[in-house]
């Protein structure tokens, strides 16, 4: 054991030596003449003129791919010759350091001179042949020749075997190599960015919250290493203004991870891709499918391979067991903000501007507290029902502030002309144009739950069910067509809109979703992202603050589509409770994970009573309802039950639709 031990260890530091050695000597990227490259006879191969001509083959049919970087030859050259390549050419070391991967500066060599390359002797030889004179170029990496022969031959071997680099292994080694004051080798790291990716970077660590968020992330190392994290999509995630939530979802992850590992750093930095992207979107409390997946992926040791400590492993796997909703990860947060990104637009188009800060502190503005009473906060029950509890002014307007989420996420295939994804056994669905009367009813929420602004006023003001109603007399009845009497029209248009105001919503017997079935239940791809078609019908029905609140810790074969969506709005806005104890400051990780069980073996039980289940006992007791009715079995990917669609608002009048267009382009992208 001790001569693996030191076997392992001394090919670390010599690997390590390695790295530094190769990062201190890196000098940048540039397009360098293809006839002023030359190849150490110590680290080339001979000539191979089938692979020439293999290479000729390719080139042919898709081109010289010569910006991705591992199709860069890195060429060592004299600090000094390279100063005065960069005189004869006009550039700075800086221009080659900072070069985006689509767009590296052009480096004309001095007469004579010929650059010593380690690595790609027959790409540059097909090359040679396939391009014409005023194209005969390719991207090299420079490196000083102060570089010890050890690095040179190991930096020829990882160029001949390179791959692409995930964004999450780029940031890392960003990051470490900041931290570490090491310029160079940042550089070299960014180097392997597009113009885009660099600059969704800079943004991002100019957000200090934002990149301590994320840096808390980096000791777990298999987060890092699969496609979940996107430097290309940085700008629209920051852009969103979603910060509060988004940080809380960071939050998340890292109470996760460090829970299910024991707050152990060591063990967080053995994890791997495999490993994450196996528990991702499992719930092995909840799920009976996904425990009994994950226990047999851990029994044969194919999950977390680097920890063999039989007792570590032991306790990882309790640790897991007691997971009782969606494990989180990178992939599942960017995916997640899919869901909401509608959600957020339409909140957003209340807001007053000009726009500064977060989404979060805007509303804080807007909250007024008009129509609340001390004490109390609101809830909303249905669609036009409302109850109150013990709450604080703070309570009033977080739980405010949530529930307006809730109602867009119920309602944005109304509101700003986008839709749910597709089944595959059913028709596409169709966009529908932004509704007048949902915004109207969405500003009178909002006004019930204590906000206020000019569009909030102007959305209650206007009034859309007369224009309905104008719009589809005069649809169906045309003036080119017909004779109306103006004085009868009026009137009709007034007793319509009336009527159409005082509609009142069917009384319905209260029953809870079901969150686990005894099939299959939703899928992975299901679990996170936007809303499936046949999800959204069912859950917009039932997604309330008090049916969230109230899940218990029953066990299924499968979750259903319910039981998705409260996981994942835990993730972004946490599972407080009014006159709760205020959550651990922004930016650091709560205490205790969202979704962990207190019980010491969850699958000792059917059932149990969820720790935050009171806001949904105290509705029950209100409403005098019981809790235990029988319900239907939600729709999941495979078997699904017939739903009554809900009734469609008739058509708009251009008026109103110009209004609320005109705030969905200027307000909500």
């Amino acid at each position: 054991m001790n001569v693996r031990y030191d076997i392992q260890y001394h090919a670390m530091e010599q690997e390590r030596k390695l790295v530094e050695d190769r990062e201190e000597n890196f000098r940048g990227t540039a397009c360098v003449s293809l006839r002023r490259l030359v190849f150490k006879p110590e680290y080339s191969r001979g000539v191979d003129r089938k692979n020439i001509e293999r290479l000729k083959r390719i080139f042919a049919k898709q081109g010289c791919l010569r910006l991705s970087p591992p199709n860069h030859v890195p060429a060592i050259i004299i600090e000094q010759d390279l100063n005065v390549a960069l005189q004869h050419s006009g550039k700075t070391l800086k221009d080659l350091l900072h070069s985006a991967q689509d767009a590296p500066p052009k480096l004309t060599l001095p007469p004579k001179y010929m650059l010593e390359c380690l690595h790609g002797q027959h790409r540059i030889l097909a090359a040679l042949e396939i391009l014409t004179p005023k194209d005969e170029w390719w991207t090299v990496d420079l490196y000083l020749s102060t570089m010890g022969p050890e690095a040179q031959a190991a930096l020829g071997e990882d160029y001949s075997n390179s791959l692409e680099f995930a964004d999450g292994e780029i940031y890392g080694k960003i990051r470490d190599y900041q931290r570490r004051d090491k310029p160079f080798a940042e550089r070299r790291w960014r180097a392997y960015l597009s113009k885009s990716k660099q600059t969704g970077l800079g943004q991002l660590l100019k957000r200090g919250r934002y990149k301590d968020a994320f840096d808390a992330l980096l000791v777990v190392r298999g987060l890092w290493l699969g496609p979940g994290f996107s430097l290309g999509n940085m700008q629209e995630l920051l852009a969103m203004r979603f910060d509060e939530e988004i940080l809380h979802y960071l939050d998340h992850i890292f109470q996760m991870w460090s829970f299910i590992l024991g707050g152990d750093m060591d063990l967080m930095s053995k994890t791997d891709r495999f490993t994450v992207e196996a528990l991702q979107l499992r719930a092995p409390q909840a799920s009976e499918d996904d425990f009994s997946y994950l226990k047999s992926l851990f029994d044969s040791g194919k999950v977390f391979p680097r920890i063999r400590e039989e007792e570590k492993r032991r306790s990882i796997w309790n640790n897991i067991a007691t997971v009782a909703y969606l494990i989180p990860s990178l992939y599942t947060l960017f995916e997640d903000l899919k869901l909401l990104s509608p959600c957020v637009k339409i909140v957003k188009a209340l807001i007053d501007p000009p726009f500064k800060g977060s989404l979060h502190e805007m509303m804080k503005q807007q909250f007024s507290g008009t129509n609340q009473t001390p004490g109390e906060i609101v809830t909303q029950d249905t669609e036009t029902m409302f109850s109150t509890r013990a709450g604080s002014v703070t309570d009033q307007f977080e739980f405010g502030y949530r529930q307006l989420y809730l109602f867009a996420l119920r309602h944005f295939a109304r509101m700003i002309g986008e839709c749910a994804k597709k089944e595959k056994d059913r028709p596409k669905p169709m966009i529908e144009e932004p509704d007048p009367v949902t915004w109207h009813r969405f500003a009178l929420l909002a006004d019930r739950l204590g906000f206020d602004s000019e569009i909030i006023r102007k959305l209650i003001t206007d009034d859309p069910f007369r224009a309905e109603v104008r719009n589809f007399v005069l649809k169906h009845n045309p003036p080119e067509r017909y004779d109306v009497d103006p004085e009868l029209f009026e009137k009709c248009v007034e007793h319509l809109a009336r009527v159409r105001t005082e509609v009142v919503e069917k009384p319905r017997q209260y029953i809870t979703p079901p969150s686990v079935v005894d099939g299959p239940g939703e899928s992975l791809p299901r679990r996170c992202g936007r809303f499936f078609q046949t999800a959204y019908e069912y859950e917009r029905n039932y997604l309330y603050l008090d049916v969230l609140y109230d899940g218990t810790n029953a066990r299924g074969k499968g979750i259903t589509s319910i039981f998705v969506r409260r996981s994942i709005y835990f993730a972004f806005f946490g599972k407080r409770l009014p006159n709760a104890t205020d959550q651990a400051p922004r930016g650091r990780p709560p205490q205790t994970p969202e979704g962990i069980m207190t019980r010491s073996s969850p699958h000792n039980a059917v059932s149990g009573s969820a720790p935050t289940q009171g806001l949904a006992d105290e509705r029950s007791a209100q409403r005098g309802a019981p809790r235990d009715r029988p319900t239907p079995p939600p729709p999941s990917s495979r078997d699904r039950i017939a739903l009554v669609a809900t009734s469609q608002t008739s058509e708009m009048v251009c008026i109103h639709l110009s209004r609320i267009v005109h705030i969905r382009k200027l307000r909500l992208t």
